[in-house]
């Protein structure tokens, strides 16, 4: 009998171990996958100087859709939630940006300018931890772009 209860133990913690490899697997694929959208994300706002430009916004959606990049849209509402209405999801497919003024005094006059922090999102989906530990800003990577100036 004292042999059946090990045979048990020893299955269990395989058990755990091999969920455990499993689950840092699937996290590190998908941290580097939203890390490069992230990336790409960042160096098309600077090469067209902001989100706005509807030729960018083509560019981004087109890079995402090739990646298979999908998030769930509650993670980029709790985000906005956090951030105060500040942060702007254009799309909701997968990538957030909060817009930030700069002002900078220099000799020759003031200069006028805006960076941009880029959020995107780990899409890790397992309800019962998400909400048990709340992993909301563990399945984020952030990024920002260099001041744009007028």
């Amino acid at each position: 009998m004292r042999d059946a209860i090990g045979q048990v133990f020893v299955l269990q913690v395989i058990f755990i171990f091999v969920l455990l490899i499993n689950g840092y697997m699937a996290y590190s694929v998908n941290y580097t996958r939203a890390f490069r959208v992230k990336n790409h994300i960042v160096n098309i706002i600077e090469q067209y100087e902001g989100p706005y430009n509807e030729e960018g916004i083509a560019k981004i959606n087109d890079y995402i859709e090739q990646t298979a990049y999908n998030v769930t849209n509650n993670q980029m509402l709790d985000f906005q939630g956090e951030s105060g209405g500040t942060a702007k999801c254009p799309g909701y497919n997968g990538w957030c940006y909060i817009e930030h003024d700069v002002s900078v005094d220099e000799a020759d006059g003031e200069r006028n300018g805006k960076y941009y922090t880029v959020v995107t999102f780990v899409n890790i989906d397992i309800p019962v931890i998400n909400k048990i530990v709340g992993l909301g800003s563990f399945l984020r990577v952030v990024g920002e772009t260099r001041t744009i100036y007028n």
